[in-house]
């Protein structure tokens, strides 16, 4: 629990915001650290919590660094894949089902692979069309805007020392931080029971997506739109397996969510303003050059990216069923992010492990009955 996180919750409560210990609780909105899907802490993959349990059962079989060319189908019913495998094409069948499980991005591109999905779209690539289904389609993300200040106060920067990992072996210190530690659900338009925007508050320099490596101490606090009004795509490249997908997310591409966004940078840069932010802000990094409503939407246009929760590109309604079975289709499930209808208003993990858990109990309660 980094002490700058405790100066921007701070900034929060003197805005106006109430303090919220429970996320997940009577109401979302509100200011505090977020709830974590760590054990220890450590971050607790969906990896560690479920599969790496199961690995010596004797009906498990994990393969890695494969390929999934297309899913096989005879007739309407999915009846095995065909994967590269140690530089060859392999075919692996099923019995009873398969469970498409690769990403909002992943699961549309095999399922167009397959045959299923737009069929005029598929034809562009000579895939011939097994099932008419607009696959693809709906791609939802919550776009992110980070704004950053140097600090001369001691942040995550330089965190990794063998004094830090001593700590961190006893789930202590610097290295269990998650960076984005707490932040605040809030309503642009006054709304008091739903948030449209959010706040992640880190004692950390991001930049460039999370992509490049910090450079001084900062502290920085990225807005982000739950539940945008945009719709993209993800449409294929080619007909090749190897080929990447052709992904349009159309962010902002609505008055609504520009309106949001801006509304939202003003409401963090008054944030920063407030007197205990103010007294650990050095030097601005990355933040608008004013308050002005041109100098903002031009900040936005340069500086915002992705908050890496791509949905909804296989939605229950339109692709698959309640119980994620692929409509038209037998013998096949999608159970990923893709299912989603509409993102959730948060982060997408801990949503997309109870869809999973929901997919394991559709399937346990189909298990055939026994005779003895």
């Amino acid at each position: 629990m980094h002490p700058l996180v405790d100066h921007l919750l701070e900034a929060g409560a003197k805005s106006g915001y109430r303090s919220n210990d429970d996320f997940n609780g009577a109401s979302q909105m509100g200011i505090g650290r977020f709830q974590l899907t760590q054990r220890n802490g450590v971050r607790c993959s969906s990896a560690s919590a479920y599969l790496h349990p199961a690995r010596e059962r004797a009906n498990l079989e994990v393969f890695t660094d494969n390929l999934v060319l297309r899913l096989l189908l005879q007739g309407d019913r999915a009846i095995g894949a065909s994967i590269h495998r140690d530089g060859q094409e392999k075919t692996l069948f099923s019995t009873r089902e398969i469970i498409l499980a690769a990403g909002a991005y992943g699961s549309p591109q095999i399922l167009m692979l397959s045959g299923i999905g737009p069929a005029e779209e598929l034809a562009r690539f000579g895939i011939p069309t097994t099932t008419d289904l607009p696959v693809g389609a709906n791609l939802q993300d919550h776009p992110l805007l980070a704004m950053t200040y140097f600090t001369d106060e001691k942040s995550l920067f330089g965190a990794g020392s063998p004094e830090d990992v001593a700590l961190y072996q006893e789930g202590r210190g610097p290295l269990t931080s998650n960076v984005a530690e707490g932040g605040v659900f809030l309503s642009t338009r006054g709304d008091e029971n739903v948030p449209d925007c959010q706040f992640e508050m880190a004692p950390a320099m991001y930049f460039d997506e999370g992509l490049s490596a910090p450079i001084d101490h900062a502290l920085t606090m990225v807005t982000t739109i739950l539940k945008p009004t945009s719709r993209g795509k993800v449409a294929l490249r080619s007909a090749r397996p190897d080929a990447k997908p052709r992904i349009y997310h159309n962010y902002l591409a609505t008055e609504k969510d520009r309106a949001t966004m801006v509304a939202s940078v003003r409401l963090a840069m008054g944030l920063f303003a407030q007197p205990n932010l103010s007294k650990v802000r050095r030097a601005p990094f990355s933040v608008p050059a004013s308050g002005a409503e041109s100098d903002i939407m031009a900040f936005i246009e340069q500086r915002t990216g992705t908050n890496y929760h791509p949905t909804s590109t296989c939605a229950i309604g339109s692709v698959v069923d309640a119980d994620l079975r692929v409509f038209n289709t037998e013998g096949l499930r999608v159970a990923d992010a893709s299912v989603m209808p509409s993102i959730v208003r948060g982060n997408t993990n801990a949503a997309v492990i109870a869809i999973a858990e929901k997919a394991a109990d559709i399937l346990l309660a189909n298990e055939p009955t026994e005779v003895r």
